[in-house]
């Protein structure tokens, strides 16, 4: 028998109720699957769903609808190639899109990066995080804590999560002044006195199946201890083009969103050909921002046992919480 995810619908609904943080019944599906190009009928995506909780991929939540089971997840990460290369930024832009925060009004919904710690490690979790916002190696100085019991993050026994603001926000807030921004590479960026110098590594976020931060933090390229520490190091960032002629008016949200508590953007090219090492296209200006779990691979770094959720959660940003607040 041929994978399930070797037939695009299948895969797509998979990928449909592995997006969503609640079940969904057929109508739903057949709604999100006509937003991605399919038209298939109420009553097929149901004959379709039987077939995925007979294989064991999904299951009935009462009346509510369905959900991915954990086999169901197993099989969408080894699913179709063709159809997950980029996959990652099909994500990024979906929170881009679906967050509505005002820069200016300094209100609406920002997406975060959740990390999972113990509940004994919170406190020198938070002193830490607050260090990287110390010397701006952090996007925000607000967080959101996430205790055990909270269904949408499912917080085990014992651990606690802190949301920390992603780098989407800013994709948000220029998109939201009708500035497009296209994420390009994700990378290792070089700190020299506490200053960003050059990316040392490089990966297209259009040529990747999984998400390239997450893949620099887990594979010990990063050096964050020693850029925080010692002002020396590397850290994970990303790259996304903007029009050239829409420059100026994107230097303007990045003040407004500085003013909200939102730091990440560290540099935007000019007439140059590049930014900071990365390519960029012809009339076109590169707009580099560090990324949102770079605190979070600072903990790993410093020997904290941490679970990274990258775009984990939406949050209201009058909710956040400052975390010199906190500690």
């Amino acid at each position: 028998m041929r994978p399930v995810t070797e037939n695009p619908v299948l895969y797509n609904i998979l990928k449909i109720l592995a997006n969503s943080d609640m079940p969904l019944g057929a109508k739903s599906i057949s709604e999100k699957l006509q937003e991605r190009g399919f038209s298939v009928k109420k009553e097929t995506v149901q004959y379709y769903l039987r077939m995925l909780d007979e294989l064991g991929l999904t299951y009935k939540r009462g009346l509510a609808g369905r959900v991915i089971s954990e086999k169901g997840l197993e099989e969408l990460k080894r699913g179709m190639i063709r159809e997950r290369i980029g996959s990652f930024i099909e994500t990024r832009e979906e929170y881009a899109y679906r967050a509505n925060f005002d820069p200016a009004r300094g209100r609406g919904l920002v997406s975060l990066n959740v990390g999972v710690v113990e509940e004994k490690d919170l406190n020198i979790s938070l002193e830490l995080i607050k260090r990287c916002v110390e010397v701006k190696m952090a996007m925000s100085p607000l967080v959101k804590i996430y205790e055990n019991g909270n269904g949408k993050l499912n917080v085990p026994d014992g651990k606690v999560g802190i949301g920390l603001v992603s780098t989407s926000v800013i994709d948000a807030a220029l998109i939201g002044s009708r500035i497009s921004a296209t994420p390009t590479f994700a990378g290792v960026l070089q700190y020299l006195d506490w200053r960003p110098m050059r990316f040392v590594h490089a990966i297209s976020y259009y040529g990747s199946t999984l998400d390239p931060v997450d893949l620099f933090i887990k594979s010990g390229l990063c050096s964050v201890r020693d850029a925080v520490e010692k002002g020396y190091g590397t850290i994970p960032a990303d790259v996304r083009e903007i029009p050239m002629i829409l420059r100026r008016r994107a230097m303007d949200v990045l003040k407004m969103l500085e003013k909200a508590g939102i730091n990440g953007a560290v540099y935007v090219s000019g007439a140059e050909s590049d930014a900071l090492g990365i390519p960029v296209s012809n009339y076109r200006s590169g707009v580099v921002v560090i990324a949102g779990s770079t605190p979070l691979a600072y903990l790993m770094e410093k020997g904290i046992e941490v679970d990274i959720r990258i775009l984990a959660s939406y949050e209201r940003f009058e909710r956040l919480e400052r975390i010199d607040e906190l500690v």
